[in-house]
């Protein structure tokens, strides 16, 4: 099992949840989507995990679900937002994952998200109003899976 997580982020939380993942699932690839362009067919897993600004998850992010959709239907998947409100979780999934990919991906979650206060300036707050517990949760989940 070969796993591609890719993230798109402004705030860093994308990536901190993303690196955290990498520990946790084994022979991986993290990839931001700003810096590197995947080629998903080296992989058999992918996980797509993304920052919501106005109640949608990060462009880049919505543009590669859309560009990749057909590929990513033939892989095992799941998907991953940083969202600090977790009332509009359930809206955000709706208008940003193309609907077959929701109905295909094995998990689809909110580890929570940074408000504009706890961006992290210091280490001592990195990962403020994200779920760990939740991380460790959907790892185990997707290796499940597998």
């Amino acid at each position: 099992m070969k796993t591609l997580i890719v993230y798109g982020t402004k705030s860093g939380a994308s990536q901190e949840c993303a690196e955290r993942l990498g520990k946790e699932i084994k022979d991986t690839v993290i990839m931001n989507i700003e810096q590197d362009k995947p080629n998903i067919e080296n992989f058999t897993h992918i996980i797509v995990g993304a920052g919501v600004r106005n109640d949608k998850m990060y462009k880049p992010i919505r543009d590669f679900l859309k560009k990749n959709e057909q590929d990513l239907l033939a892989k095992t998947m799941a998907c991953f937002l940083c969202n600090s409100k977790p009332k509009t979780t359930a809206d955000v999934i709706i208008a940003s994952i193309p609907e077959a990919i929701r109905e295909h991906a094995v998990k689809i979650v909110s580890f929570g998200g940074y408000k504009p206060s706890w961006v992290p300036v210091s280490a001592e707050n990195k990962l403020k109003g994200i779920d760990l517990d939740q991380i460790s949760e959907f790892a185990k989940y997707f290796l499940d899976q597998a």
